[in-house]
């Protein structure tokens, strides 16, 4: 089984690969990005690096094929510098990625709250690319064999970030006071640490593995209180 990972810098991708290669189930995994992460690989699973900027996926050569395909790309208006830089990372890398794999299953982070009918930017963006995935796994189905994508939604994600994210963090505070607050149909709003988000990932991926025909649903949405 071989595996695929964008994202792995970020804040869940880098606690996702280090799990998959903890995991065991994967003979071969393959991380895609500017920045080679760091990772301890005491499994003997094959980790593979190609550097490419996300502009390049569409021309990329993998180098074996890949069964599962794991998407924590993320960023923010801020740091994009744009809402155009924003669509290239969030949408378009997201959704090359996916299309270059070609895997079986898929395993994307959007958030909670994506609509593509959202009259707020990000939202509407993460909802647009959830439509455009599933339109993409859609259209290639084959007899032999069927595609199932993932989308998990997270809340405010809660770990230690590398960049200084000063408006996240307060808002990070502010919730983790008021957290207790958010009961019965708030529960859904809740921060998530970033664990929770990757270890769901994780767990799909293995059910996945354990029963690959027991459903026919082709898009399963893992929302912020499942993975809670």
């Amino acid at each position: 089984m071989n595996a695929a990972i964008i994202g792995a810098t970020g804040l869940i991708g880098q606690l996702l690969l280090q799990k998959l290669i903890d995991s065991g189930q994967y003979e071969n995994i393959l991380v895609l990005g500017r920045k080679q992460p760091h990772y301890l690989n005491k499994q003997g699973t094959q980790v593979s690096f190609i550097s490419c900027q996300l502009s390049e996926l569409p021309s990329l050569v993998l180098p074996f094929a890949v069964e599962h395909a794991f998407c924590c790309l993320g960023t923010t208006i801020k740091k994009a510098g744009s809402q155009a830089a924003f669509i290239a990372v969030d949408k378009t890398a997201c959704i090359e990625f996916i299309a270059k794999c070609e895997a079986s299953n898929n395993y994307v982070v959007t958030a909670l709250g994506a609509n593509s009918q959202s009259s707020a930017f990000y939202n509407r963006i993460k909802g647009e690319t959830q439509e455009a995935l599933a339109e993409q796994l859609n259209q290639s189905q084959k007899p032999e064999r069927s595609r199932r994508l993932w989308l998990f939604q997270p809340s405010l994600l809660l770990g230690e970030r590398k960049e200084n994210r000063t408006l996240e963090d307060i808002g990070k505070l502010l919730f983790k006071l008021i957290s207790p607050l958010f009961i019965g149909s708030l529960k859904q709003y809740r921060p998530i640490e970033a664990e929770k988000v990757a270890n769901s990932m994780l767990a799909h991926s293995l059910e996945a593995q354990k029963a690959q025909s027991a459903s026919t649903q082709l898009v399963t949405l893992v929302v912020n209180q499942d993975m809670l």
